[in-house]
């Protein structure tokens, strides 16, 4: 990826935080960028182009994050790192974070999309699998444990970066309790 396509995908953080997902066209996208009003239609032809790229950006940031905590040596601190990560990727990147699930943006049948996306899910299977290997959960299905955390998780973080539940925890940081919300489960998923 070129500078350039780095500068656009850059400005659609900033268009998104300033108009929302369906402020963002062409046009403003590449005069935020500080280049021509023609820049982004030159890159990626159209808004779907625009969007497909820059949400294949998110998930190549976030698999990225899954892939590093899946080194660790302890699956459980793999398990609670990669959700830190999630939760940190939410809040450094809110625009990013807010659009890259709304796959109607997207052309769906793009591989580097789904090239990122499966690199994140089957990062965090491989945790996963790799906790049960070593004894945690290892009467629940593989499938229904990755739902059920990547749900958590997910579901924590947009509640809390949206609004809902950082002022009933109002004072208190996303990643701790995070961390400790996900730790109670995986205890009890273990039992």
């Amino acid at each position: 990826m070129t500078s350039t396509q780095e500068r656009l995908l850059d400005a659609v953080d900033e268009v998104i935080a300033a108009h929302g997902p369906s402020g963002v066209t062409l046009r403003r996208v590449g005069e935020q960028a500080g280049l021509s009003h023609t820049a982004a239609a030159h890159y990626y032809r159209n808004k779907t182009g625009l969007f497909t790229a820059y949400i294949t950006r998110a998930y190549d940031t976030t698999a990225d994050a899954i892939e590093q905590a899946a080194e660790l040596a302890d699956p459980r601190q793999a398990m609670l790192t990669a959700a830190d990560s999630y939760a940190r990727f939410a809040l450094e990147h809110p625009s990013a974070f807010s659009v890259m699930t709304r796959l109607e943006l997207v052309d769906v049948d793009t591989p580097t999309l789904w090239a990122a996306r499966e690199r994140g899910y089957f990062g965090l299977a491989g945790i996963l699998q790799r906790a049960q290997d070593h004894g945690w959960a290892t009467h629940r299905d593989l499938l229904d444990l990755i739902a059920t955390t990547w749900g958590l998780v997910h579901g924590i973080v947009d509640l809390w970066v949206g609004g809902p539940l950082s002022a009933p925890y109002d004072g208190q940081e996303l990643r701790p309790t995070l961390e400790r919300l996900l730790v109670d489960v995986l205890d009890n998923l273990s039992r």
